[in-house]
């Protein structure tokens, strides 16, 4: 996981993603089940406070496909 949260973006594999909802349930504000039954993040990028990103990291842990990923998306040392 990137260390820097502020330069980080929350990814579902909709792909992987069996719709179990371990996510929304860890974290309602930024995860969503669409009409497919597939998990999606809200685009926030490191827009969140210390709590809600630890709840993302906890539905990140708890994905029973590991469908969730955070990214850097910061270009340092690029």
């Amino acid at each position: 996981m990137p260390e820097d949260i502020s330069a980080a973006r929350v990814q579902v594999d909709a792909g992987l993603c069996e719709g179990h909802a371990l996510c929304i349930q860890l974290a309602p504000e930024v995860f969503d089940l669409s009409d497919d039954e597939v998990a999606g993040a809200a685009p926030v990028d490191g827009q969140w406070d210390q709590g809600t990103w630890d709840n993302v990291k906890s539905a990140v842990d708890a994905c029973p496909r590991q469908a969730i990923s955070l990214l850097n998306t910061s270009t340092k040392g690029q």
